[in-house]
């Protein structure tokens, strides 16, 4: 017999986005509830690290940025679009203990 997991979580699991330095490993955490994200994209924190200053190479409203903003806000509203409904979207992720090295 073969077992396999699965690591699935639901938009209304997802409480925070990070985003990370890839330099110097600091992270920003924004909320998704409250406005969080919106504030961050229009913050200088959206184009450098506010640690090591390095810059993410993406420029306020770059295609990337709208992008990068558009998924998180949709995260957020996606848990009260399907509030109620008969349909459950879930993620799947890589569990911890199946990364490779």
């Amino acid at each position: 017999m073969t077992f396999e997991k699965k690591c699935l979580f639901e938009p209304s699991d997802v409480v925070a986005v990070h985003f990370e330095c890839d330099h110097c490993h600091a992270a920003i955490v924004v909320p998704i509830v409250g406005g969080g994200i919106g504030n961050f994209a229009s913050d200088s924190a959206a184009k450098s690290c506010q640690f090591c200053h390095t810059p993410w190479e993406i420029s306020p409203n770059s295609e990337e940025h709208k992008v990068l903003v558009k998924f998180a806000t949709s995260l957020e509203s996606l848990s009260t679009t399907l509030k109620g409904r008969h349909l459950k979207l879930k993620l799947e992720v890589r569990c911890p203990d199946d990364q490779k090295a």
